[in-house]
């Protein structure tokens, strides 16, 4: 059995289509001004070619997560079947002893355009994917939420049990006195102010904070420390947090966007409440080089999109080997003074402050 070469015009036809299913919507490089219909292809072929971009068009629409590709795939098959169309009767028009060559072609092409006006509607009307739509409602909650407190929680991984500085031994607690993540309590106000309080293991509070325009840091009979730099007097979080966990919820919400799958799981209750129900998203880590929790569990309100706690899976902590969870869950949101995210409401007023150079 011998195999016979591709002719030039099967050699076109790949090529057409190979233009249709490798290009992206944002490839700059083969944009729908220049992808170029062969000359040497007959009407035939160019309806071949169009029944492979209809079917493939059908199962990308399946699996498309945004909205604005579909768009792109829909409309770039829609310009591709007119412009098979136009060249279909400049042939006619060339050849017209032989109408009837081009006729089974054309109709096979046009029923193909009333397919694809069929998909564009479908996708049109299809509702967005509820886990995305989810998450920009919760980064839309945050500018309108108010003022949130929410209770940090540190458990062991294996046995669910909290990690409590008063479980460790006298010496352990004699030779690092130091403020721990598991029990502070964060307020939060808009995007950008927030004021956490941690405590000792012989509960002496260290409380960081932000106004918005000035970070501030209050520490144990020491003078108080302000600084207008933002990277000064970050939150010491844990290794596999560093590049996701900020307490700016916005930002953490984008970046679960980009680096995890998330799906949405229904409406379900929390560990705390089990009379409310919740949007209830779950998150996988998919960039293996991204430094991260490998899962991380999230609860919205179904109709506001507040978030009502947050999970982050496999934590390691500062010098703990074992596998940690760490959470974040909705305690409060009555209003809080005004000047709450001041340094001042957290010190006597005959406190030393001592303000950082300016950056």
């Amino acid at each position: 059995m011998t195999t016979v070469p591709n002719e030039p015009e099967d050699t076109s036809f790949d090529q057409l289509i190979n233009q249709w299913v490798d290009t992206e919507p944002v490839d700059s490089e083969l944009s729908d001004s220049t992808i170029k219909l062969p000359e040497s292809l007959d009407g035939m072929q160019l309806s071949r070619a169009a029944d492979v971009q209809l079917l493939h068009a059908m199962l990308i629409g399946l699996s498309e997560s945004s909205e604005e590709a579909k768009q792109h795939r829909v409309s770039k098959l829609m310009r591709s079947i007119r412009a098979d169309k136009e060249k279909i009767a400049g042939e006619r028009a060339a050849s017209a002893k032989k109408p009837r060559r081009y006729l089974g072609p054309a109709i096979r092409l046009g029923t193909a355009a009333m397919i694809t006006i069929g998909i564009t509607i479908l996708l049109i009307s299809l509702p967005p994917n509820k886990a995305m739509a989810t998450i920009e409602q919760m980064i839309s909650a945050i500018e309108n939420a108010g003022d949130r407190t929410y209770s940090v929680i540190v458990k062991d991984q294996k046995t669910g049990q909290r990690e409590r500085a008063r479980n460790r031994s006298a010496t352990e607690r004699s030779r690092q006195e130091q403020a721990i993540l598991d029990g502070a309590t964060l307020y939060l106000r808009g995007r950008d102010k927030y004021v956490l309080y941690r405590y000792t293991p012989s509960g002496q509070a260290v409380v960081n904070g932000s106004d918005g325009q000035t970070n501030w840091l209050i520490r144990p009979k020491r003078e108080v420390l302000v600084s207008n730099d933002p990277r000064t007097f970050r939150i010491p979080m844990p290794e596999g947090l560093a590049d996701l966990l900020t307490l700016n919820f916005s930002n953490t919400l984008k970046g679960i966007q980009e680096r995890y799958r998330i799906k949405y799981l229904g409406t379900v209750p929390v560990e705390q409440n089990q009379d409310v129900s919740w949007a209830y998203l779950h998150a996988t880590l998919q960039e293996r080089r991204f430094r991260g929790p490998r899962v991380i569990r999230i609860w919205a309100h179904p109709d506001t999109g507040l978030l009502r706690r947050i999970e982050f899976a496999d934590i390691r902590l500062q010098g703990d080997p074992e596998l940690k969870k760490l959470i974040l869950d909705l305690v409060g949101r009555r209003q809080l003074p005004n000047d709450w995210f001041s340094h001042s409401a957290h010190h006597p007023s005959d406190t030393k402050v001592d303000s950082l150079l300016e950056y």
